[in-house]
């Protein structure tokens, strides 16, 4: 079972999410919080698997701030940030905070459940919208670097997890291939996603070759 924390400082859209949650067999609220100290102590008493997480809660640094602390604190629990803000930079600084999904609050049950599946497993969640919200935010990046004639700053072990990530590789083959281990090769990769500022390796890609850094 996926227990799954809540955190909103609104009741009504509290009570909302956990009907939609609730007819399912494998996932499961085990708690609801309204403000950033009642996460704090939930999460000391009862971990939690996921949790959905409003980014203003009830300011926008406090939900940065609480994201951060928790993926730091909690590394084995993942974030889902669950709000209204549709904006490309509050996507990429939450990713950055270390979330592991995005979605919009008029998100649908099965993609809801979906998310809560995918980051419970390891894996990122970004839906259409989201990836289009970056995808568009991209030739701004281009822009910028061409003005100033800046690129991200790669090591060159980066720069050979980043071509062989555009070459399809799964991590195992490029651990296998770099002679390293599979962590070193997530070290990596986490670090140029942050270093690009996108959620995910599919934007890392486009974004490399849109820089031209591939």
């Amino acid at each position: 079972m996926i227990r799954v924390l809540i955190a909103d400082d609104h009741n009504v859209f509290v009570e909302g999410i956990e009907s939609l949650i609730s007819g399912s067999s494998e996932i499961e609220v085990t708690q609801r919080c309204y403000d950033v100290s009642s996460v704090l102590e939930s999460m000391a008493q009862h971990v939690a698997d996921v949790i959905l997480l409003d980014i203003s809660f009830p300011h926008v640094n406090d939900g940065l701030g609480l994201c951060d602390h928790l993926t730091k604190v909690y590394p084995q629990t993942k974030v889902i940030a669950l709000t209204m803000h549709d904006d490309a930079s509050l996507i990429k600084r939450m990713v950055k905070k270390g979330a592991k999904g995005y979605l919009l609050k008029n998100t649908s049950k099965t993609e809801l459940l979906q998310a809560i599946r995918m980051v419970h497993q390891g894996k990122q969640y970004f839906n259409e919208a989201i990836t289009n919200i970056l995808l568009t935010d991209v030739p701004k990046a281009r822009r910028q670097t061409a003005e100033t004639g800046m690129r991200p700053n790669l090591t060159p072990r980066e720069s050979e997890v980043l071509i062989l990530i555009a070459q399809g590789l799964t991590t195992q083959q490029m651990a296998t291939q770099l002679f390293v281990g599979v962590k070193a090769v997530e070290f990596h990769r986490s670090s140029l996603l942050l270093k690009f500022g996108v959620p995910n390796t599919a934007l890392l890609v486009k974004t490399a070759m849109e820089l031209q850094c591939i």
